[in-house]
């Protein structure tokens, strides 16, 4: 059964997490969420969109995984805060790894991390939380 998912963000990159998370991992996208100064729209890609400042009334932690799906602004310090804040309310966080990604087998991948494909990750490699391998 699909584990739902919360993305926080609603740029392209949220929207291409969408793609990649409905289609190719074990979760369901089920809304994304930004903050209230960035709320544009309420639905995005047939999806709500939240205020992430309220995200627990409609998506409690027990109850969603999320994944921070902004890009690296300010240096990724934007992301890094939205993560830690996450965190901090009890949030539990997808990963991504492509499944046209290699990944050798004693490899970690921390959480909130995203691996696109084309990526070889080789052995005795260690990931951090919160990082996006782009390829290409």
């Amino acid at each position: 059964m699909p584990k739902p998912l919360v993305l926080i963000g609603a740029g392209e990159f949220a929207q291409i997490a969408c793609e990649y998370f409905e289609h190719d991992s074990e979760h369901d996208v089920v809304a994304f969420s930004v903050e209230r100064d960035y709320l544009a729209q309420p639905r995005l890609a047939d999806r709500p969109v939240v205020v992430y400042e309220t995200l627990e009334a409609h998506y409690p932690p027990a109850e969603v995984d999320v994944f921070v799906a902004v890009p690296a602004s300010q240096l990724n310090r934007l992301r890094t805060r939205l993560y830690r804040d996450a965190k901090r309310r009890g949030y539990r966080f997808a990963t991504y790894v492509s499944s046209r990604a290699f990944v050798w087998r004693n490899a970690e991948v921390g959480e909130n991390s995203f691996i696109f494909e084309g990526n070889v990750v080789q052995p005795f490699v260690r990931i951090g939380n919160n990082c996006v391998l782009w390829s290409g």
